[in-house]
């Protein structure tokens, strides 16, 4: 009996579940943005799931998991599958759980909540507003991604100018996680211990539900602001950066070429001047302006947090992968880098960066606060591909220039944000919560 055959015999045992059959369906939820990569279009377009279900759950969750364990069905975890490299695609065909139906906030006090990871992000963000709060990391994918998948293959967004990305110590306070066994436990992790879920692509258990904190809300006024030159653009975003008294949550930095592709926002944006994208609380205005005044920018466009509300036009959308993804849309041929720049030195490593790649690279920066409170100056720059190899080529001149690069072209876990290998904490926890390796199958290389 072949996995699909298997399936069946599982569906039909457990028929009160929702499960997805129909191929184009099964497609569909078997894929992720992983088309920002022309490599690993290459590589995971033929590839989905025999079969789709949609536990509503723990319950359903459960059976699902020891009837896979029972019968050796490769289990993938999907949430809303906005991540862009290929984390939630079955490279061996088997049971794709989509855990979107798994939504139920259980409480929110104290600035906490504990929340099912299904949720979709803007539907959370929603849900703790209405009591005075916001999260503290939105990714720009917000309206599409759940919490679980921030988390288990995310890093950071929107608000992280404030409280770093999403492992930051003090953001997720706690997670159970499920084992995949015939009788699953739950454990649920604090501190050290939960990071060990972080960034791992579903490859070492289910993550159930999160303990989050959350940041007293605001409201966010959203501005492009435009400038002559890199080095005022970039001096104005380190000097908000060091200015403690000035509410903001996004501080985006885009040259002129990766600019224009924000062809749907109404600005005045002229050709050749250089943007950021700045979202400030609006208490904070005057501040934000003298300080744009002192960098000779001007204020291309703006809206104020209600009008944002109204329209459904935001800026939050606009940055971090967003940016790539407008570009796509009025340009096939790009791709992007994930990179962090020296925050002390960005200016010359993009001025050297430029006299290598010429257009090749258009410039993307991204400003949050890392864990100790110094900068991070992360980017996703625009690549015009035209080969794998002028790839390498482009990614070694980054590295060579002391730019870093978290590789988003290639799936397995190890060669991504791990830098080539895993850490014994992590294939401890694969080897303890998934014992029989079905989960994800083919995205460890160094334990397949």
């Amino acid at each position: 009996m072949n996995v699909k055959e298997t399936l069946t015999e599982v569906k039909n045992t457990l028929p009160d579940m929702e499960w997805i059959t129909s191929p184009v369906h099964v497609k569909r939820l078997s894929k992720d943005f992983y088309w920002f990569s022309p490599l690993l279009v290459e590589q995971l377009a033929d590839k989905k799931a025999d079969m789709i279900v949609k536990p509503r759950d723990e319950e359903e969750i459960r059976a699902l998991v020891a009837a896979c364990v029972q019968h050796k069905i490769p289990l993938t975890i999907r949430g809303g599958g906005t991540g862009n490299y290929g984390q939630a695609i079955p490279l061996e065909g088997g049971l794709v759980m989509d855990l979107t139906s798994c939504k139920k906030v259980d409480w929110i006090a104290d600035g906490l909540i504990r929340v099912q990871t299904g949720m979709k992000i803007g539907e959370l963000e929603d849900t703790v507003r209405e009591q005075g709060w916001e999260l503290r990391c939105l990714p720009s994918t917000y309206k599409a991604a759940c919490i679980g998948g921030l988390f288990a293959g995310g890093f950071g967004g929107v608000g992280s100018i404030n409280f770093g990305p999403i492992s930051a110590p003090g953001t997720v306070q706690s997670i159970r996680v499920m084992t995949i066994e015939e009788e699953p436990v739950i454990n649920e992790l604090r501190g050290k211990d939960l990071l060990t879920f972080h960034h791992t692509y579903g490859t070492n258990g289910i993550i159930l539900d999160m303990e989050l904190a959350l940041a007293p809300a605001q409201s966010w006024d959203e501005y492009m602001l435009a400038f002559n030159s890199i080095e005022d653009a970039h001096g104005f975003c380190r000097t908000m950066f060091d200015s403690v008294g000035i509410a903001k949550r996004e501080l985006g930095l885009y040259n002129p070429a990766a600019a224009a592709y924000f062809s749907d926002v109404p600005s005045d944006l002229k050709a050749g001047e250089f943007m950021v994208v700045s979202l400030v609380a609006e208490q904070s205005k005057t501040p934000m302006l003298d300080l744009l005044a002192e960098y000779n920018g001007r204020v291309a466009w703006t809206q104020s947090f209600e009008e944002m509300t109204q329209s459904g036009l935001t800026m939050m959308e606009h940055c971090w992968n967003h940016a790539t993804l407008h570009a796509l849309k009025h340009d096939k041929s790009f791709t992007n880098l994930q990179t962090n720049y020296d925050a002390e030195n960005v200016l010359q490593q993009l001025a050297d960066l430029k006299a290598e790649t010429g257009d090749e690279v258009e410039i993307h920066l991204e400003y949050i606060r890392l864990a100790n409170g110094q900068l991070l100056i992360t980017g996703l720059p625009l690549v015009r591909y035209s080969s794998a190899e002028r790839l390498q080529e482009i990614m070694d001149i980054h590295e060579k220039l002391g730019i870093k690069i978290n590789n988003s072209h290639v799936y397995t876990l190890e060669d991504g944000k791990h830098g080539g290998s895993l850490s014994d904490e992590i294939k401890a926890s694969i080897k303890a919560y998934d014992p029989h390796r079905l989960l994800n199958r083919g995205k460890v290389r160094s334990m397949n």
